[in-house]
């Protein structure tokens, strides 16, 4: 099987560099190269260049996909992620700059063994579940690489880590928590606990049918992490203190629900370049100070809503749909927490 070569070069332009173009066969296969500039002027360094690309094209022709990937490294899987659409979020790209640092220049085909250099040298100290995210960015900036060259799916074994913490709290060290808030956080306490939204879906809550629906008695959270929106009905302790609030500011059909101690709303962390941070993390510690609540974060009162439902006797699916998760198996870990509920199913059975 015969290659011929059919590059050319020829100068063109003001800085009279040296232009590539032409094709490359090998047997019934052919690769078209369109023109373009090898940066330099001199000859001889064109020439090597060219002859570069020649081999360059006989090693795709012969080997294909494989070939590209042989020369790639890691940083061609990195900026291929990065490059992507959608864009990666905000905290994966700080962390593929971490990943590029230490093992950037790694060649892809053994992206195994860097994968492993890189814990070795920056990940001992993390917790399970920090590496085991590391893992997964790592993978999948391969597979993006992988897909776009239609090479084989990558995978590395996953770290395992618990990722099943489940806490909640009594009715009674509830309402004292609650109660131990500051005065413009303890509504949005008090909706954490009784719908059990993420904590931007609420602080960005705004009035009207596109939020706060106060004449429908609904809430509606347009922007959520599964990116699918959803409607709820209000509970009833949420519609009073929500009614309470949109009394005191005359009845508003637009703006922000919850507002901060400076009475603006919370800034929308999810935008921020470098997104993270809760904005309500220092008057939580606060009223978990003032309350005696121990262990018990912002994002637990997502825990306790959904144990409080399973115990209500509600049932999964109905508690996937009220909260948003995006599959039956996030909500699965709350079946256990507690089985007195189940005592009536079990007793109509005949």
């Amino acid at each position: 099987m015969e290659d011929i070569e059919m590059l050319s070069m020829r100068k063109r332009g003001k800085a009279q560099n040296f232009y590539i173009r032409g094709s490359i066969t090998l047997g019934d296969r052919s690769v078209e190269v369109a023109e373009y500039s090898s940066g330099t002027p001199d000859k001889d360094a064109a020439a090597h260049l060219m002859a570069q690309k020649e081999l360059e094209l006989r090693e795709q022709l012969m080997f294909g996909p494989r070939a590209t990937a042989s020369r790639a490294t890691m940083n061609d899987a990195f900026d291929a992620y990065l490059n992507k659409a959608p864009k990666p979020h905000s905290t994966d790209v700080v962390r593929v700059e971490v990943m590029r640092t230490h093992i950037g220049t790694n060649n892809l085909t053994d992206a195994r063994a860097a994968w492993h250099e890189f814990r070795d040298d920056y990940l001992l100290g993390h917790a399970p579940a920090g590496q085991d995210r590391y893992r997964s960015l790592l993978q999948a900036c391969v597979n993006v690489y992988h897909d776009k060259h239609e090479l084989p799916p990558f995978k590395l074994k996953a770290i395992p880590f618990d990722n099943q913490r489940i806490r909640f709290l009594s009715y009674e060290d509830r309402d004292r928590l609650i109660e131990s808030y500051v005065k413009h956080v303890k509504p949005i306490a008090t909706m954490f606990a009784f719908q059990g939204p993420r904590t931007q879906e609420a602080l960005q809550l705004v009035w009207g049918a596109g939020g706060a629906d106060m004449e429908r008695g609904t809430l509606f959270f347009p922007r959520t992490k599964t990116g699918n929106p959803r409607t709820v009905e209000m509970h009833p302790r949420v519609r009073s203190v929500l009614r309470s609030l949109w009394l005191a500011r005359g009845g508003p059909r637009s703006g922000h629900v919850f507002l901060n101690r400076f009475a603006k709303p919370y800034t929308d962390t999810r935008d921020l370049e470098v997104q993270g941070g809760n904005p309500i993390t220092s008057a939580h510690k606060t009223a978990c100070k003032r309350a005696g609540v121990d262990d018990f974060t912002v994002h637990d009162w997502r825990h306790h809503w959904a144990s409080h439902c399973v115990m209500a006797g509600i049932d999964l699916v109905t508690i996937m749909r009220l909260g948003g998760w995006k599959s039956l198996r996030m909500v699965q870990r709350y079946a256990a927490v507690d089985t007195r509920h189940m005592k009536a199913a079990v007793l109509r059975l005949r």
